[in-house]
């Protein structure tokens, strides 16, 4: 259903988080879908950050890093109408926006803007065994925040709303499905992405795993799947991508059990770690890979299999109820704890995967991709309505919001 009105100024705030790259993708992405929307409705979009956006289209006002402070000085200021340019409540009122998003956390007190939470996940419920107990309970206590103080909740997938309502069985109503397209939907591919491969010195031909090396993203099933691979005469070069560091790991074990264990399997010369790559190189090696295999445990829709689907390139995916419904047109599901299920997925396709770009394939998957993101940013925009609705009826009503 179309909003009786549409926005005046939608505030869209950068959750770029250090050691955390899907954030400032999302962010940006949320700002580049919204845009064209917000132009077709006369909607103002603005984009709140303490770093200039790379797109010079977008509105930008300032967040300086937030200071240290005494405990409760920031209520105190705002109590006070006291702006902080740290405060994007605070920034919002200056600037008379009416909505923000996607917001991570929301002050415990009541605040005048209509607000739209945003929970990536729930991972910290199914995989309390990768967090440190005071970050399963730190977790929690914000979703409840969101919960209690937001005025709407955005999750990406059904299965993550699914999660969401066994969490907050009596908050259902405020939860909102918007799966998001990928950032590549905005980007020209007008690079030869073949410069990137050689500047590597990869081969033509090879599998991509573009995964921050985190415990639950569930690298070392692929280890050991090629492992097995290589004892059936099967050598199948594979990269891996993404940054090195998880701050639930402080001292990498993680990730020199995985150099450990492609030592000892003898990959060392069949699996290239890149680390974290600039991001043209990254969209080079999805181009030009073969396959992209995504092995993780657990996904709130992840954007990996997003960017795959936007180019065009053929995916494996691990057999989890997100990446069934983010890709059902998949090569094939792998179990997360099975390498043989994996095993047999590529013994099976990999004869037959010629490396990348398919230009013709290429095409067609970004002009999918582009409807997908405009019907992504008006559904943006209705929720963005709605928030504000919802947010004055309350106040009209007396209700704490």
């Amino acid at each position: 259903m179309e909003p009786k009105s549409y926005p005046r100024r939608i505030g869209v705030v950068d959750q770029s988080v250090a050691g955390w790259t899907a954030a400032a993708t999302y962010s940006k992405m949320i700002a580049q879908s919204l845009s064209a929307a917000c132009k077709a409705t006369g909607s103002e979009l603005y984009f709140l950050s303490a770093k200039e956006p790379e797109n010079q289209e977008l509105t930008w006002i300032k967040l300086t890093a937030p200071g240290y402070s005494r405990r409760g000085q920031a209520r105190l200021r705002y109590a006070l109408r006291m702006r902080h340019d740290a405060d994007p409540f605070s920034v919002a009122r200056q600037h008379h926006l009416d909505v923000l998003l996607p917001l991570l956390d929301v002050p415990p007190w009541k605040v005048d803007t209509a607000s739209i939470g945003w929970i990536p996940d729930f991972q910290h419920v199914h995989l309390p065994q990768f967090f440190p107990p005071a970050e399963v309970q730190s977790r929690d206590a914000t979703i409840r925040r969101l919960v209690t103080k937001a005025t709407l909740i955005m999750v990406s997938s059904e299965a993550a709303k699914n999660d969401f309502n066994a969490f907050a069985p009596h908050a259902g109503d405020k939860a909102r499905v918007a799966p998001f397209p990928s950032l590549l939907t905005f980007t020209e591919l007008t690079r030869n992405p073949e410069a990137t491969r050689n500047k590597f010195n990869l081969p033509q031909k090879f599998a991509l795993v573009a995964n921050q090396f985190w415990a639950h993203k569930n690298h070392q099933l692929v280890v050991s799947a090629l492992a097995k691979l290589r004892a059936d005469g099967i050598l199948i070069p594979t990269v891996m991508t993404g940054l090195p560091v998880d701050h639930r790991d402080p001292d990498n074990k993680n990730f020199s059990a995985l150099l450990q264990a492609i030592a000892c399997a003898g990959l060392s010369s069949d699996i290239r770690i890149l680390g974290q790559v600039d991001y043209t190189d990254l969209i080079d090696l999805m181009r030009t890979a073969a396959v992209i295999i995504q092995p993780s445990r657990f996904e709130g829709w992840s954007t990996v299999v997003q960017d795959a689907k936007a180019l065009g390139r053929p995916l494996l995916c691990s057999d989890i109820n997100v990446h069934r419904e983010q890709a059902p047109d998949a090569l094939g599901f792998f179990d997360c704890d099975v390498p043989e299920t994996l095993v047999a997925l590529l013994t099976r396709c990999w004869p037959t995967l010629m490396a990348g770009p398919d230009q013709s394939l290429e095409e067609t998957a970004r002009a999918r991709e582009r409807a997908f993101a405009r019907a992504h940013g008006e559904n943006l925009l209705r929720i963005c309505a709605e928030a504000i609705d919802k947010n004055s009826h309350g106040r009209n009503s007396g209700l704490t919001v």
